[in-house]
């Protein structure tokens, strides 16, 4: 039988119950974050006591049944349980403290008092519990401070405090799970139609309903979905997300092609081999769950800090009682302490940097990520799809005969290259296009993939391709531009060489397109201080050496593999750097889990983004910037509310032990400080 049933349906929403044999006690988070990471999952509520589950989700990508059977299929005897996980407070409970201040102030004293006892009576016991267990943290204060005030008849302080506390505790909880939501939502991989051929019908699917098996038909632009062989036809893939060459390379039937990669020109059958299974579907999952529960060092630093800062005040609380006798004093003091503000500020002040960040196109998975971000001194980039955009320009055009100019050369190679999806050929079509240069007559054209094209002019034919098809396969002899090529290839060009009637008439020269906004991006995190840039490339020395002079980086790394990458990042760490990788292929993931904070382009993989502790939402390099500069924001608001929480709550705790401020004012103030700080770290969402 379930563990899970569903008890109450609508379209979107769901609430489940869950079997008795199957306590949710504790689980509660681990349940939420587990349920958020299911793509198609929006919210999620989970009441323990009540063993339900309500979640509201998008129908056109998960339906009940399929929710119910996930459920079913989890290993719950893994969970991770919290033996003192918090209560989720809601607006019924502020509603319901702030009732429980109305009838204290209003209500004739032993109804006062009864309402009272029942409301602060949870937090009291939860605070026995602790003192019992020996742990002395900060709802032991706030029960032994609101219980002394219900127990003094003052019931109006104890049910302020009661409301101000349990405000406080919405807001941090609203805004976290807000925020994970969001950063759920924008973790789910990404899905692509494609066209498939099952049971000898050709069908439009989603690449997460294909099967091992399965015919896919693929033609230049589409992404490889899944991995698998060539069954027929010949094309140009785009390896860069895997190698990192800017340039295709030719595939033939029984080839292997692998999910994350492209066709650049031709057209192919593929037969699925591998498809991303339920295994994969869970690591996925996992991936988000722990981004979802990840605290950081900080978090967890302000968390021992707020335990400390109980400790002083009861210490400080007991030395008030001891030298006065004044119950009055001793509860102004207790209603005191530093540690609300600590505790609750940090996690806040991350989600809404985390909210911040995703709304502006970054996704930051978790306060650890900011917290590492802000301390890195040193960035390495990959080249293709990083700093570059994978397309090409062209940069020379050189005529070989006096017949010829410049411009007649780029017409006529653009006039035959238009007829090829090359990543090159586009280039020098789209160069022609810019000066308006005019269409050239000529024949058909003859595509060989991987090698080049030839087609006639006027009677003569027109080769243009490698250097290597034409010397080898054509005969045509380019030695004469020996000294001009190498200048090129040590410039770290691309070549297209072009013959006429068996003669070589010219070579066109390209390069990589720099992004755009590159060096505004390499200015703006050293000015952030970032000092340390690194070129890291699968490019020939030649190349990597042209762009990091190029860009005034500190230094380069050529030819690297991807395990070599991973073995750089890890050298430049041993040197004491704390190291930001900035990549965007399935070979730059070994580097992207190896540095202190990797980071994945828009453009990337999905392996890069599962790996990356940063992804760019949008494809703007300048977001590698922008990121750095909100984790260096949310580091200085933390210090900041810390260091205005433990000043004021000094000062209020000075008043209060000199008799100064009653309890009421005592509560007022307290938690009109932590209320405060909180809505400095809300406030960072909007800013």
């Amino acid at each position: 039988m379930s563990l899970i049933q569903i008890r109450h349906h609508l379209p979107g929403r769901v609430r489940l119950k869950v079997a008795a044999e199957q306590p949710l006690d504790g689980i509660g988070n681990w349940l939420r974050n587990g349920l958020l990471a299911i793509q198609g999952v929006r919210t999620v509520r989970v009441n323990e006591t009540a063993q339900s589950i309500v979640v509201q989700y998008d129908p056109q990508l998960l339906s009940q049944q399929q929710l119910q059977q996930r459920l079913d299929e989890w290993q719950w005897q893994q969970a991770k349980v919290i033996d003192d996980e918090e209560h989720q407070y809601t607006r019924g409970d502020i509603a319901l403290n702030l009732m429980g201040l109305l009838a204290a102030a209003f209500l004739p004293k032993p109804l006062a008092a009864a309402t009272t006892a029942t409301l602060v009576a949870p937090l009291v016991v939860e605070g026995a519990e602790q003192l019992r267990e020996r742990k002395l943290g900060v709802e032991v204060l706030d029960a032994i401070a609101i219980g002394l005030s219900a127990w003094r008849g003052d019931h109006k302080t104890a049910m302020l405090t009661q409301s101000l506390l349990s405000l406080g505790e919405y807001m941090e909880q609203h805004t976290s799970r807000s925020s994970d939501e969001l950063l759920a939502q924008l973790m789910q991989p990404k899905h692509s139609q494609v066209w498939v051929r099952r049971g000898g019908i050709e069908q439009q699917l989603s690449s997460e309903q294909l099967l091992v098996g399965d015919c896919v038909l693929l033609g230049p632009g589409d992404a490889i979905p899944a991995d698998g062989r060539i069954e027929s036809g010949t094309a140009l893939v785009n390896q860069a997300s895997l190698t990192g060459e800017s340039l295709p390379v030719r595939r033939e039937p029984g080839a292997f092609l692998y999910s994350g990669t492209g066709i650049a020109d031709g057209n192919i059958v593929m037969v699925v081999d591998k498809i991303g299974s339920e295994t994969t579907t869970a690591k996925i999952s996992a991936i988000i769950a722990d981004a979802l529960d990840e605290k950081s060092q900080t978090q967890l630093a302000t968390q021992q800090m707020a335990d400390r800062r109980v400790k002083i005040t009861l210490g400080i609380g007991a030395a008030v009682y001891a030298l006065t006798g004044d119950l009055q004093r001793l509860a102004s003091v207790f209603l005191v302490d530093y540690s609300c503000a600590l505790k609750l500020s940090t996690p806040v002040t991350f989600k809404s940097m985390m909210y911040r960040a995703a709304k502006q196109g970054l996704l930051l998975k978790g306060g650890r990520a900011m917290e590492e971000l802000a301390q890195v001194d040193t960035v390495v980039f990959d080249k293709t799809g990083t700093l570059t955009y994978g397309d090409l320009e062209v940069t020379d055009v050189i005529c070989m005969t006096e017949q010829q100019c410049a411009k007649d050369l780029l017409a006529l190679a653009a006039s035959v290259e238009e007829h090829s999806n090359h990543p090159l050929a586009q280039a020098v079509v789209n160069a022609a296009k810019q000066t308006k240069l005019p269409h050239i007559e000529h024949g058909e054209v003859e595509y060989v993939v991987a090698h080049g094209l030839t087609s006639t002019i006027n009677g003569a034919k027109v080769v243009i391709g490698s250097r290597h098809f034409l010397e080898a396969h054509e005969g045509v002899n380019f030695n004469q531009l020996e000294l001009t090529i190498s200048e090129l290839e040590q410039a770290g060009k691309h070549m297209l060489f072009i013959s006429s009637a068996g003669e070589a008439i010219g070579v066109i020269a390209l390069r990589d397109t720099l992004r755009a906004e590159v060096h505004e991006t390499l200015a703006a995190l050293r000015q952030a201080g970032v000092v340390n840039q690194v070129l890291l490339t699968g490019d020939t020395d030649a190349k990597a050496r042209q762009l990091t002079e190029q860009l005034g980086l500190d230094r380069y790394f050529a030819e690297a593999t991807p395990e070599s990458k991973a073995e750089i990042v890890t050298q430049l760490q041993a040197h004491g750097h704390k190291v930001l990788f900035v990549g965007d292929g399935v070979n730059d993931a070994p580097a992207l889990t190896a540095a202190d904070v990797g980071l994945a382009m828009a453009s990337g993989t999905e392996l890069a983004h599962m790996a990356a502790d940063v992804t760019l939402l949008n494809d703007n390099l300048m977001g590698v910037a922008e990121a750095r500069q909100l984790s260096q924001q949310a580091m200085a608001l933390i210090q900041s509310n810390i260091r205005l929480a433990e000043v004021v709550n000094s000062g209020i705790m000075v008043a209060a032990a000199l008799g100064y401020l009653s309890p009421g004012y005592s509560a007022l103030l307290h938690n009109g400080t932590t209320l405060a700080v909180l809505a400095r770290a809300v406030n960072a969402r909007y800013q």
